[in-house]
């Protein structure tokens, strides 16, 4: 690919990667011709990802680490660096939530959502930033989610993590912006992706159907449906973009 879109010559991070929403970005990604590390904590997974974006002629590499681990999570930016010689764009997309309600949910449940969901997309953030900076130029892309602004029960930890997340990108936005990295986040809605968050309200078809008519477009997202979003994102389209949400959610947030 040519022009604004294009990636030819990048080097993106993608977490959480091995299936779902994190698999197709690093597709997309690839397509436009980044190079894409795929992270997961699944080797057979990650490696079914790199198998794909081999297939559509792509470049990828397997890094199996938990982003949890700080120590991990520092090693393989500096690996990338070593080996890549750059990163150039970091997409913050592994994390959970765990279905507790508020009342039920422990001191070591909330920080543990937390710890996925925000601590340690913090932490490779700062880490991926020191060479970003040091090159003037960089795209941090955090994958949020509709309930940082909508709530539904059972999801205290999470929501709050991901508004966290949100705010976390405006501030690394103001800070990073005047030396040339980008920090923006995609807020998905409701997806249809397998094994997610969600499977439980899909199983049931009466929620299923009732989370679908929330939306303007009356259904569900598929799992490339924020392609278009991320490359935006990560590419030079995006110049004078920076310290922005994207809501991807179908119009969910806007239906009353």
């Amino acid at each position: 690919m040519t022009g604004i879109f294009s990636l030819a010559g990048r080097v993106a991070l993608v977490t959480g990667a091995s299936r779902g929403l994190g698999r197709a970005m690093a597709l997309a990604l690839a397509r436009c011709g980044a190079h894409v590390v795929v992270n997961g904590r699944n080797e057979a997974g990650i490696e079914a990802t790199c198998a794909a974006i081999a297939d559509i002629g792509g470049g990828a590499s397997a890094m199996a680490f938990d982003t949890t681990d700080a120590a991990a999570a520092l090693a393989a930016i500096d690996r990338i660096e070593a080996e890549r010689g750059h990163l150039d764009i970091l997409v913050n997309n592994a994390g959970y939530g765990n279905g507790v309600t508020a009342s039920e949910t422990t001191d070591a449940q909330w920080a543990e959502i937390v710890e996925v969901d925000l601590n340690a997309c913090f932490r490779l953030a700062r880490a991926a930033s020191v060479g970003m900076l040091r090159r003037g130029w960089g795209r941090v892309v955090n994958i949020s989610s509709i309930n940082a602004h909508v709530a539904r029960e059972a999801n205290a930890s999470y929501c709050a993590a991901k508004a966290g997340l949100e705010g976390m990108t405006r501030a690394l936005a103001v800070e990073w912006g005047p030396r040339g990295v980008t920090v923006n986040a995609i807020a998905p809605g409701y997806m249809m992706t397998p094994d997610n968050m969600s499977t439980p309200l899909r199983a049931d078809p009466e929620r299923r159907d009732w989370f679908a008519a929330r939306t303007a477009l009356r259904r569900w997202g598929r799992e490339d449906e924020l392609d278009g979003a991320v490359v935006f994102l990560a590419s030079d389209a995006s110049a004078y973009c920076t310290g922005h949400v994207l809501v991807v959610d179908g119009g969910m947030s806007v239906k009353i």
